[in-house]
């Protein structure tokens, strides 16, 4: 399960990655983790089974469960197919309309974070305080790049690649031709995923019960706000903050103009990752086996979904 750590100094089984800092993240042998929405259906990254599973959004039908590597764990969607990051270091890509595998990939290190630039993808290789960038049309390694220590979530605005490091309590931004560092920024304890709602970036603070909102042209701290227990994941619906409480069991919602709480929404246990499928919020619950849909406008749940094992 997630660790939920109470010092900094704790060592922790971190996406697989062991570490002696105070890091968000996720023991091998897990359940879903990563959820990314294809335009029509929900994928879900599930840990344990080393699958991906593909759900219809209106009915959470399973449409299809694929091999994965070793530990999946963040998926994103780039227009026609789906890549996941893993334990394993094992970068996957998979054809969302079939589920067809078009290539894997190896980064040398286990992967956590990911990230598309347009061209290319993005992973973070937490164990060795790098990012590496693949080219998204044959998935070769077109730069390695080292940013703070322990990177975990990484995050695209339209121009810079951000990079959440966990174990340094900053987050980088990246240049995303050359992979030099623009600008690195304090934020909270034990930073995790990021978000962008069009002129600042959002991170979680899991070590803090916090998440930070930065100026993303300068890196300010526009303001920092209480969340809960450990959050985790975050997006950005056009109007509001939706974040993952792991500790609590619980999803908080928060107004992007100015971080104040909307409403906080009871899902399954251990909550891990969330997707928005434009009406509803899909959130993977990893100590429940489970994927809960909620809906945007009022949090209220419209059905949880148990994950499959073939």
């Amino acid at each position: 399960m997630l660790k939920k750590a109470t010092t900094t100094l704790l060592v922790m089984v971190c996406l697989g990655v062991i570490s002696a800092s105070f890091s968000p993240a996720l023991v091998a042998a897990g359940k879903p983790v990563g959820a990314i929405v294809d335009g029509e259906n929900i994928w879900v990254a599930n840990n344990d089974e080393n699958t991906l599973e593909k759900i219809r959004s209106s009915d959470g039908t399973i449409l299809g469960v694929y091999p994965a590597p070793a530990g999946p764990l963040r998926l994103i969607h780039e227009g026609e197919n789906i890549w996941t990051a893993s334990n394993s270091g094992m970068v996957m890509k998979v054809r969302a309309k079939d589920g067809t595998v078009l290539g894997s990939y190896p980064v040398g290190s286990p992967a956590s974070g990911i990230a598309f630039d347009g061209e290319n993808v993005w992973v973070s290789n937490t164990s060795v305080d790098k990012v590496t960038k693949l080219r998204a049309t044959d998935g070769s390694i077109a730069g390695v790049y080292t940013v703070g220590k322990e990177p975990d979530g990484l995050l695209f605005d339209g121009q810079y690649i951000w990079v959440a490091n966990s174990g340094g309590n900053t987050v980088t931004k990246l240049k995303p031709g050359d992979g030099s560092a623009a600008g690195t920024y304090k934020v909270g304890a034990a930073p995790t995923e990021m978000a962008f709602d069009g002129q600042n970036i959002w991170v979680t603070n899991y070590g803090a019960g916090s998440v930070t909102k930065l100026r993303a042209s300068d890196g300010a701290v526009v303001g920092t706000y209480p969340v809960g227990s450990f959050p985790r994941a975050l997006l950005f619906d056009k109007t509001n903050i939706w974040v993952t409480t792991y500790g609590d069991n619980k999803v908080a919602k928060l107004r992007a103009s100015d971080g104040s709480t909307v409403g906080t929404y009871a899902v399954g246990r251990d909550p891990a990752e969330i997707a928005f499928d434009g009406t509803n919020i899909w959130v993977t619950n990893y100590g429940g086996g489970s994927v809960t849909k909620l809906r945007a406008s009022d949090g209220s749940t419209v059905a949880t979904f148990p994950v499959t094992r073939p």
